[in-house]
C-alpha cells in the first residue's frame, strides 16, 4: 500500500517535472526577460524607498512581468500544438512556418521539435529563411507596427486558447 502511493508520487512528480521542463523550454527567452524584469523590480523597490511614485512604478513593472508571462503560456499552447503536428506528419516546413516571424515562436517549435528528435530539421528551416538566434523582434513590427493595438494581435499573444493535444485527454496539468 505504501509503495503504490511511492510510485504514484514518483511518477506525478516526474510528470510535473517533465511539464515544467517543456513549459520553460517553450519560452525560454521570455522567462529569462521575467526573470530580469523582477530583478529590475526587487532594485527599483529598494532604490526608491519610500518614494511618492514608487508604488506606481513598481506596479507598472509588475504588468510588464505579466503580460511577458501571458506570452510564455501563449507560446507554450503553441509548443503544443507544434508537437502534436509533428507527431502526425514528421518534420515539415509547413509546419514551421507560421512560427517562423517571431523568436518566441521559433523557440516554442525549436523545443517542440527537440522533444522529438527533429531538432535539426526546424533549425535548418528557421536557418534558411534567413533567421539567427539576435533576430528578436517579430517580422511584423517591420512592416506593420499598428498591428501592436488590434484585438486580434493581443488575443494571440497573451491571450491564446488552451490547447489540447489530440493524443491525449486534457487533464489538469495540461491547462497551464
Amino acid at each position: 500500500m505504501i509503495v503504490r502511493r511511492f510510485d504514484t508520487v514518483l511518477a506525478a512528480t516526474r510528470i510535473g517535472i517533465r511539464l515544467a521542463a517543456s513549459y520553460l523550454s517553450a519560452g525560454i527567452v521570455l522567462h529569462a526577460v521575467t526573470a530580469i524584469e523582477v530583478l529590475i523590480i526587487a532594485a527599483l523597490a529598494h532604490i526608491l524607498g519610500a518614494h511618492p511614485w514608487r508604488s506606481a512604478m513598481l506596479l507598472a513593472m509588475g504588468l510588464i512581468a505579466l503580460f511577458t508571462q501571458l506570452d510564455a503560456r501563449s507560446r507554450y499552447q503553441e509548443f503544443k500544438q507544434t508537437r502534436d503536428q509533428l507527431m502526425r506528419h514528421g518534420p515539415d516546413r509547413r509546419i514551421f512556418r507560421p512560427l517562423a516571424a517571431s523568436r518566441c515562436q521559433r523557440d516554442a517549435a525549436l523545443a517542440a521539435a527537440r522533444q522529438l528528435g527533429c531538432k535539426a530539421a526546424c533549425r535548418a528551416y528557421f536557418s534558411a529563411a534567413g533567421y539567427r538566434w539576435y533576430h528578436l523582434l517579430p517580422d511584423f513590427l517591420k512592416t506593420h507596427p499598428r498591428i501592436l493595438v488590434s484585438a486580434r494581435f493581443w488575443r494571440k499573444t497573451f491571450f491564446a486558447p488552451t490547447y489540447c493535444p489530440k493524443q491525449e485527454c486534457c487533464s489538469e496539468s495540461d491547462r497551464l
